[in-house]
């Protein structure tokens, strides 16, 4: 059977998180041909399997910087033509907001946004961004209103989404970019043969995330030192790729002889953590669907999360873990409650017993919304 020619355009890869991953399971599905298009790659900063595949760096720059990054992405994709486009079946975009303008140069009839969230900042995060500085507060708004404008826009030009989870399906219907029927929900997933569980168990509380400012790893570290665990011989573990070097650097001066965060943790040392830890948590703003506490899940470990975003899919409160609103104190008694025995086998019982979201499933879901889009062309 011939191979469907998928041309995916990618802004930047120059990180190791859950979008990079998602991109890297799409690639493996053998009934595609992928080639990649990219402003930015940096082979030493993502993760290695992306060297396999065709990757094609259309412009070399990945500016510092939420603004920065924000107008030079404008100023690529407004520029940016995508060769032998024709040759194609699908042009899918990888996006997380701006990237679908690349649309407004480059037509195809089978468009496919791969939509991880709509722009964060001109939506759910306005109000976090607009507050990070006077520089912020003074283009936030202007920005905002220039791009929801270009945003619907752009949007006219997609045929089809794929999601990931329902709070971003929700959300792209919420903002009027596309019809509920033209959204396919993916669904998470996680790649279960590298989950190794250990039979012993670690007074370690282990947050795996990036670290960038709206991960909120310094609630972490607030609601930790409030806690009783640490009297408890229990220590505090944050590790994860670093996105904002300055934010690292204050989460370092906030950690004391019982926290430790550590920088670019390798596939070894991360997998020891989730299968060592007692528990995780997870405290990002409004997160989009949310890989690291379903990673948790999958070896077993009950998850303390904020109760905000896609977390909320498949951590079930009293469960499998506590859904806890973001203050230290309120997640400092949870972590509290943990330590209670009875209480803690409970949610390791439900954390094991949690659906699982494989990499069958995701590609099965893929297939399925690949076939129906290419029927319909």
């Amino acid at each position: 059977m011939k191979k469907i020619k998928i041309a995916l355009f990618v802004p930047w890869l120059k990180s190791k998180g859950g979008v990079e991953r998602a991109l890297l399971m799409i690639l493996s599905d053998k009934k595609y041909d992928t080639d990649i298009y990219t402003f930015f790659y940096d082979k030493d900063a993502t993760f290695d399997e992306f060297k396999k595949y065709n990757i094609t760096v259309l412009r070399n720059s990945a500016p510092n910087g939420f603004i920065m990054r924000g107008i030079s992405l404008f100023g690529a994709i407004l520029r940016a033509k995508i060769p032998n486009l024709r040759d194609y079946d699908i042009f899918m975009i990888s996006t997380a907001g701006i990237a679908e303008l690349i649309t407004f140069r480059n037509r195809h009839r089978t468009t496919v946004a791969l939509c991880h969230t709509p722009l964060r900042a001109a939506h759910t995060m306005y109000d976090y961004y607009r507050s990070q500085g006077l520089k912020n507060s003074a283009l936030m708004p202007i920005f905002s209103k220039v791009y929801t404008i270009l945003e619907r826009a752009a949007w006219k030009n997609i045929g089809y989404a794929l999601v990931f989870s329902n709070e971003v399906k929700n959300r792209l219907i919420d903002y009027n970019l596309i019809s509920k029927d033209r959204i396919f929900n993916l669904g998470p997933h996680v790649n279960y043969d590298r989950v190794k569980r250990s039979k012993t168990t670690k007074k370690i509380i282990f947050y795996p995330s990036r670290f960038v400012r709206y991960k909120r790893q310094e609630l972490a570290i607030e609601a930790f030192k409030k806690s009783t665990l640490p009297k408890k011989g229990f220590k505090l573990i944050l590790g994860g790729f670093v996105e904002d070097r300055q934010y690292f650097e204050e989460l370092k001066e906030m950690a004391d002889k019982n926290i430790s965060v550590e920088e670019n943790l390798s596939e070894k040392r991360l997998n020891d953590l989730y299968s060592s830890c007692y528990a995780t948590l997870f405290m990002a703003i409004n997160e989009d669907t949310g890989l690291t506490p379903l990673e948790s899940l999958s070896y077993g470990k009950p998850v303390i999360s904020v109760n905000e975003g896609g977390p909320k899919e498949f951590i079930k409160d009293g469960v499998n873990g506590f859904l806890i609103e973001a203050h230290p104190e309120l997640i400092a008694k949870a972590l509290d409650k943990l330590a209670d025995k009875k209480t803690y086998r409970r949610l390791r019982q439900g954390a094991l017993k949690s659906k699982r979201y494989d990499e069958k499933g995701f590609l099965s879901n893929l297939d399925s919304a690949i076939g129906k889009i290419i029927r319909n062309a």
